[in-house]
């Protein structure tokens, strides 16, 4: 979900992510495939751990023809991802079939302002 802001409506967001291990689990695949509104993202992005870094490197390309990385942490139970220009929060609830959290964008090149909040469940 995207929240409504003083120039723009609240915008829906919904369809499937997926996760699977490739190169013998050494490295995860995620594609996305979801409807913002009425327009089509898809992406995929490929995550793998770093030991010397003791972080995840999560590279990802989409359907607009942009690319990027983000480095995710994870520290008693909060998933941290940071990229140059966003950046997210969250983690799994007790059951771990919810993962949920918030992302924000850098704006203005100097404020982080909340971009939407998102809820994945596992099925």
């Amino acid at each position: 979900l995207i929240r409504s802001s003083d120039n723009n409506p609240e915008i829906k967001i919904k369809g499937i992510d997926s996760y699977k291990w490739i190169t013998d689990g050494f490295f995860l695949l995620h594609t996305a495939d979801v409807m913002i509104g009425a327009e089509n993202s898809k992406t995929h992005e490929i995550i793998g751990y770093q030991r010397l870094n003791n972080h995840y490197t999560m590279q990802y390309y989409n359907n607009k023809g942009n690319s990027g990385l983000m480095i995710a942490t994870h520290n008693d139970g909060l998933w941290t991802f940071s990229g140059d220009s966003l950046r997210f929060k969250g983690g799994f609830n007790e059951n771990e079939d919810i993962f949920s959290g918030v992302w924000e964008q850098l704006t203005e090149g100097k404020i982080w302002t909340h971009l939407m909040d998102i809820k994945l469940s596992k099925k």
